[in-house]
């Protein structure tokens, strides 16, 4: 990760350079009863007026060319998972930056674990979006439009919280339902518990063998997790298999006020094996720095919607642009092997 780290200002200075224009196009994938409601974020060499996508009253959204047309060439494509609540806009601040460095990247709303449709019994089903990452990939590969412009030797996953379990899950990671379930009766209360706990959700009705599965999907070459959550359930001796690299990005502390101690991914470099673990760990930022920048009254709108929504927007714009920045130049520096430039030797 030294070598990662010193090419850091590299990277920024090749992000503001912005080889390509950001475009995008809204779809709906089928995966049997998984509708996977979609934003594709792709690169163009347009120049028209951009418009406003992903804004809402608390967070800011990104600009973009609705549907333009695909930059001539093949890239490589990520697939980015949203946290629980989380859905497809939750990270464009990401995948905008990645378009602009030539990757087609898509992200869909995780049925019972997205915005609007956040269910603790049905998001407990932990490998329904880790298979959601399969299905987009499938789909998006078999599709003419973008199968002609992707580079199938440059796939790779980016996901934040429990979309950063899934993004660890499919390159071999793997859990145990019974150690889980201990887990959460010793710690209910713990980040990686509560919204599950706090539901009353029993998690024995829970399939064993669904759950302690191995997900691996060998078309993905390089994974990103973004203060990855069940960190503590991660069994070491898959971790030592994992089919492709790792970087684990983790912010100073879970919650902006530091009451509640970080998910520790980082520590997960240790148990590196056949693959690379790489890991940053961040000197400020929380988890929820890796959401969008907020509204001018973005807090206020959560607090007044909902017990405790407020952490979401709780630390500063400054802050959050800034855990942007070291994330975006830190992806750029782990999966520049793949990039374009360099995609065709891969």
């Amino acid at each position: 990760m030294k070598r990662a780290l010193l090419l850091l200002w590299v990277l920024c200075g090749a992000a503001s350079a912005a080889p390509y224009q950001v475009a995008t196009r809204d779809d709906v994938f089928q995966d049997g009863p998984r509708t996977l409601t979609s934003r594709i974020y792709y690169p163009t060499t347009e120049t028209g007026s951009p418009q406003l996508i992903g804004a809402n009253p608390v967070f800011t959204g990104i600009q973009s060319q609705p549907d333009a047309p695909i930059a001539n060439g093949r890239f490589p494509l990520i697939v980015i998972s949203h946290g629980s609540g989380g859905n497809n806009s939750s990270q464009a601040w990401l995948a905008a930056a990645l378009v602009q460095q030539g990757v087609v990247v898509v992200a869909a709303n995780h049925p019972g674990s997205t915005t609007g449709d956040s269910i603790p019994a049905r998001s407990a089903k932990l490998w329904l979006q880790t298979d959601d990452i399969s299905a987009l990939i499938s789909a998006i590969t078999a599709d003419p439009h973008w199968a002609k412009a992707i580079n199938h030797k440059a796939i790779g996953v980016i996901g934040h919280s429990k979309g950063g379990y899934s993004a660890i899950a499919i390159i071999g990671g793997r859990v145990r339902l019974t150690d889980f379930i201990r887990g959460c009766q010793q710690a209910p209360r713990s980040p990686n518990c509560q919204f599950y706990t706090r539901a009353k959700v029993d998690l024995g009705t829970l399939s064993t063998q669904q759950f302690d599965a191995d997900y691996t999907d060998p078309r993905i070459r390089f994974a990103v997790a973004l203060d990855p959550g069940m960190v503590p359930y991660l069994l070491p001796a898959s971790l030592h298999q994992l089919s492709a690299p790792l970087l684990i990005v983790e912010p100073q502390r879970f919650e902006p006020d530091g009451q509640i101690p970080g998910l520790g991914g980082a520590a997960l470099a240790k148990e590196a094996g056949q693959q690379p673990i790489h890991a940053l760990r961040l000197p400020r930022g929380n988890h929820f720095d890796f959401t969008p920048l907020c509204q001018p009254n973005g807090r206020q709108i959560l607090a007044e919607e909902e017990k405790d929504a407020e952490v979401l927007c709780a630390s500063s714009n400054a802050q959050r642009e800034w855990v942007h920045q070291q994330t975006v130049a830190s992806i750029l520096s782990f999966i520049h092997p793949w990039l374009p430039v360099h995609a065709e030797n891969q």
